[in-house]
């Protein structure tokens, strides 16, 4: 995760053209219940988050001229950390809503063994049980997210957000999901 990041770093660091987009960064109410996903317990901390997004792009006026965007998240009590590409529509001006749908790699635990094997005891079924609370299922998992914005500036902004990432067992039924909901601000930059 660490290499990723000084890659990304170094990469934007390079001498180029003038770009537009915006960077935001965000603390987020981590591993929560929310309906969807089903909210752990061994899960602590908050998750850090920050990223870039690009300009829409013309060449996708197909499906709506989305952005582009990348995004890591940090856990601050070493809790399961991620790194997201995909891409989002803003729907408004000045108050906007964002839908956005992604792929993401994160560092938690997959495949663990089921609690539910017959044949195991009631006392290893509750180890498996409070041991799995947190595998994902899959080390690849969709993100989706939903978001309601306020341009407060030409360049500032800010935005609530709610972060889901999960398989919809399409790699198999063991599939909690991880809910994220905070706040972000977000500042464009270029021409």
């Amino acid at each position: 995760m660490r290499a990723a990041a000084w890659a990304i770093a170094a990469v934007l660091a390079l001498p180029a053209p003038a770009v537009a987009g915006e960077v935001f960064l965000g603390a987020y109410a981590h591993d929560i219940d929310d309906e969807i996903s089903i909210g752990h317990t061994a899960e602590s901390g908050a998750q850090v988050i920050g990223g870039f997004r690009t300009e829409r792009i013309d060449a996708l006026s197909f499906i709506g001229r989305p952005q582009a965007h990348v995004m890591g998240a940090v856990n601050t009590a070493g809790g399961i950390n991620y790194a997201a590409a995909g891409v989002s529509w803003r729907f408004g001006d000045t108050l906007y809503v964002r839908p956005g749908i992604g792929v993401a790699v994160h560092s938690g635990e997959v495949d663990l063994p089921s609690p539910f094997e017959p044949g195991i005891t009631v006392a290893e079924q509750k180890l498996r049980l409070q041991r799995n609370d947190l595998d994902l299922g899959s080390r690849v998992l969709a993100q989706l997210e939903l978001a309601v914005g306020w341009q407060a500036t030409e360049r500032l902004g800010i935005e609530l957000s709610w972060l889901h990432l999960s398989h919809g067992q399409l790699f198999g039924e063991q599939n909690p999901g991880l809910g994220e909901v905070g706040v972000r601000a977000i500042y464009r930059f270029g021409p």
